[in-house]
């Protein structure tokens, strides 16, 4: 929509098209959300009214310094750190060197004014401290016995670097479409329901990383951060720490964004079902109103390593102590045989045995048994037939099952390489707000079941 025109802008083509109020940009219709969307800048409209409805974009844009261009006041004590090799940017007070990049772990950095201003809206400052964050560290690595002991040495845990990461906290108000069939049973009666719920309620301050160098895998694996305690930026909580610079905008994160929400819908869609009813055939669609983002650092230790070609990232909110991160697994000599053998696996080691034993049980039979060709022949074979039998029963019984057993029980188990889950939908939900639930489920059909298991009738109504 074009300030003061109607709306619509006609083409070369002769087709009509909307334009956004803020910026001219054209406007698409997102099925997700029920409404006009500007990618330019991520104003939200009404498709009926063409009134705005909310944005996906920033209130306020950190604009780029031209060359030669004034840095503002604010901005004159800091500077900016180029990797060399990944391109990461990081921010910093001038008294605080960079020495490598936390990212990539690349010692060229180049250092330069800065080209953008850097102003969030908000920041959660540093609570846990550099000796802090490495006793968690020790203690996240010691739950991992088969670690490489690469990762336990002190040159590694000393690479942890305190980072202010940009995030993008996004709250709306949704409606959650809720659509499945459903059974009940009542003695000898089975009902069935067509069931349908409508739920509206608000999520607030979502996070969403703004940095390509954090994926949202690991921010969602350090969230919750404790927004009570975020403040207006300032300045001096840069002292000793680094900020990395966003370079993506929430505007270009709409896919991202409306697929989490999506899932915070099928969990309190869920949530909605009063256990009456058996549910099979759910459906769950999720539309965003009044969408809002806030800009804020939130602060995490952070790290990488190296190890045999792949790189591995180390997380610690900064504000709670939460830990994840992926570690390599080492094998043992055993298990790397059972990975490729599989189920062959004792017939293979029992095998390996009766090879290693032959040498000493010819030079023994040969000793006993030096005029007598056959009787030697024949007890060599008896010999190495024992030795494959008893160390087939003994890899099998006391090594391979007890193997299969440690493998099938740490399927039940938290395990330590492995990120954490994103926090449930309750996190984010606004609890003073309004939530409502439309309940739009109808009555199918009603069967009686008679008789036992091999003699049923059905009596539909």
């Amino acid at each position: 929509m074009i300030a003061g025109g109607t709306g619509f802008d006609n083409g070369l083509s002769g087709t009509y098209s909307s334009k956004c109020a803020g910026c001219a940009g054209n406007l698409t219709y997102d099925t997700s959300i029920g409404a006009l969307v500007c990618h330019q800048c991520g104003k939200v409209y009404d498709s009926q009214s063409m009134e705005e409805t909310g944005s996906f974009g920033l209130a306020f844009r950190e604009k780029e310094y031209a060359e030669g261009e004034p840095v503002d006041t604010e901005d004159l004590d800091k500077v900016e750190y180029v990797c060399d090799s990944c391109g990461a940017q990081i921010i910093t007070d001038k008294r605080t060197t960079a020495t490598f990049c936390s990212f990539c772990g690349s010692p060229t950095l180049i250092s330069r004014r800065l080209t953008r201003q850097f102003k969030p809206d908000m920041i959660i400052p540093f609570k846990i401290d550099k000796e802090r964050a490495m006793d968690l560290y020790d203690e996240f690595v010691s739950s991992a016995k088969s670690v490489p002991k690469d990762f336990r040495s002190a040159k590694v845990r000393e690479r942890l670097s305190g980072i202010y990461m940009p995030v993008w906290l996004v709250g709306a108000d949704c409606i959650t479409d809720v659509t499945a069939s459903g059974k009940r049973k009542d003695g000898d009666m089975v009902y069935s329901h067509d069931l349908s719920r409508v739920i509206s309620y608000s999520l607030a301050d979502v996070p969403f990383t703004g940095s390509g160098k954090m994926s949202q895998r690991l921010l969602e694996a350090v969230e919750p951060f404790d927004l009570t305690e975020a403040v207006e930026f300032n300045t001096s909580l840069l002292q000793g720490f680094y900020a990395y610079k966003y370079d993506n905008l929430p505007e270009r994160m709409i896919d991202k964004i409306e697929e989490r929400f999506n899932i915070y819908g099928e969990e309190f869609g869920k949530n909605g079902f009063d256990g009456l009813y058996e549910v099979r055939s759910d459906n769950y669609i999720t539309a965003l109103r009044r969408v809002n983002v806030r800009y804020c650092m939130v602060p995490v230790w952070f790290m990488c390593y190296e190890y045999e070609g792949l790189y591995y990232h180390f997380v610690i909110n900064g504000q709670t102590g939460e830990v994840c991160g992926r570690l390599p697994e080492k094998d043992s000599f055993f298990a790397r045989i059972v990975k490729k053998a599989g189920k062959f696996t004792p017939a293979l080691v029992s095998a390996g045995v009766a090879v290693l034993l032959m040498f000493p049980a010819w030079l023994f039979l040969r000793e006993l048994y030096p005029e007598d060709p056959e009787l030697f022949w024949m007890y060599l074979l008896i010999t190495l037939s024992v030795i494959f039998g008893a160390s087939f029963i003994i890899v099998y019984k006391f090594a391979y099952i007890s193997y299969v057993r440690r493998q099938l029980a740490k399927e039940s188990e938290k395990n330590p390489h492995e990120l954490d889950r994103r926090p449930p939908v309750e996190q984010y939900l606004v609890y003073d707000g309004k939530i409502e639930m439309e309940n739009r489920d109808r009555f199918g059909a009603a069967m009686k079941v008679t008789g036992d298991m091999n003699n049923r009738n059905y009596h539909f109504f």
